[in-house]
């Protein structure tokens, strides 16, 4: 190879390997470019998320101090009406057991007023006095024996006599006395000890005998 040709290679040599850092120096300021774009649109979505999330964490922050003003309101209410209702229900309750008091007390007027008229008719009945024939009803079931003893105190009165011992199935057992002078018949029967209750129903006087042990 001639001097020359050697020159001539060695220039275009010379100029490629510049071309060549040229081109590496274009690319790496293109490279060094791009990467500093990439690292401004990265910085810009972290700048942004960061931004949403700080939104995010404030709108977040808004609603639960929302929600829990609302939830401190409805308990407040709720328990306002507890101690409302609670005050009407005891209001209602003493008004109930004032009533209750007041029906109680009137009933036991009642009862004690009755109580009295049955004592005061019993006691009259007790006290009338019986003249002349009276028939006396024997209540079924009737005792023979009870009927017996209930002949012999008949019998042991004084200022009665007594007059007939009877009955039939439609009007049952009967006992017809005769009273000699007025007497309190009704009381002296209830003094019996065979008798269990006399009731005076009419012109007679109905008889109940004690059940035989």
């Amino acid at each position: 190879m001639s001097k020359k040709a050697d020159a001539k290679e060695k220039r275009y040599a010379k100029q490629a390997e510049k071309k060549a850092k040229k081109e590496a120096k274009r690319e790496a300021k293109e490279r060094a470019k791009r990467e500093a774009e990439e690292a401004r649109e990265r910085a810009k979505r972290e700048a942004e998320e960061a931004k949403r999330a700080k939104q995010a964490e404030k709108k977040a922050r808004k609603e639960a101090k929302r929600e829990a003003r609302e939830r401190a309101e409805r308990e407040a209410e709720e328990a306002k009406r507890a101690k409302q209702a609670e005050k009407k229900a005891k209001k209602e309750a003493k008004w109930e057991a004032k009533e209750r008091a007041k029906r109680e007390a009137e009933e036991a007027k009642r009862a004690e007023k009755a109580e009295k008229k049955v004592r005061k008719e019993a006691e009259q009945v007790s006290a009338e006095l019986y003249e002349g024939i009276v028939k006396l009803a024997i209540v079924s079931p009737v005792d023979r024996d009870q009927m017996r003893e209930l002949e012999e105190y008949l019998c042991q009165v004084q200022e009665l006599r007594l007059v007939l011992v009877g009955g039939s199935v439609e009007e049952g057992t009967k006992i017809v006395v005769s009273a000699e002078k007025p007497i309190p018949l009704v009381s002296v029967l209830r003094e019996m000890p065979p008798v269990e209750q006399v009731v005076k129903k009419g012109k007679e006087i109905q008889v109940t005998l004690k059940a035989k042990r």
